[in-house]
């Protein structure tokens, strides 16, 4: 390796520490200033609730099993609504998790409220617990929050 000269080694000393700092500072800023990010204080809450997943006894389209989906999920885990229509229900939202699963859907007046009221908000949905197990059906709870557009 190449020695280095006296001044080279002064501008060393001198600039890489600060760079370093520099580069902690701007990592610091960029994630205080996430503009638009759901949970950003930024947004104001417009409606906090909880509901449940309707459905869950039915299977999905594919044939995978909404009961064995629902039993491998946990909460705090990240929701995806997806419109499904279909000639009955023309409003129908799909409750979808992140790799792509269908545990359900929401009940018709609610989906019908967020087509209709909420079609350009952001929104955090999450689920909230799991019920059920043993000799009983799973289901699935949802927590949302729906900021203002």
């Amino acid at each position: 390796m190449k020695k280095l000269k006296t001044w080279q080694k002064v501008l060393l000393v001198i600039f890489y520490p600060v760079g370093i700092v520099y580069f902690i500072v701007w990592l610091c800023n960029r994630n205080k200033s996430g503009a638009g990010a759901v949970g950003s204080s930024k947004l104001s809450v417009i409606r906090d609730f909880n509901t449940k997943v309707v459905g869950v006894t039915f299977s999905n389209d594919d044939g995978s099993s909404r009961q064995e989906i629902i039993k491998n999920s946990k909460a705090g885990e990240d929701i995806i609504f997806k419109p499904v229509p279909t000639a009955d229900y023309p409003d129908a939202i799909g409750v979808f998790n992140k790799r792509g699963q269908q545990l359900g859907h929401l009940n018709a007046e609610l989906a019908a409220e967020m087509k209709n009221k909420y079609t350009n908000n952001p929104m955090s949905v999450t689920i909230n617990n799991i019920t059920g197990g043993g000799d009983k059906n799973y289901g699935c709870n949802l927590h949302i929050i729906i900021y203002a557009a």
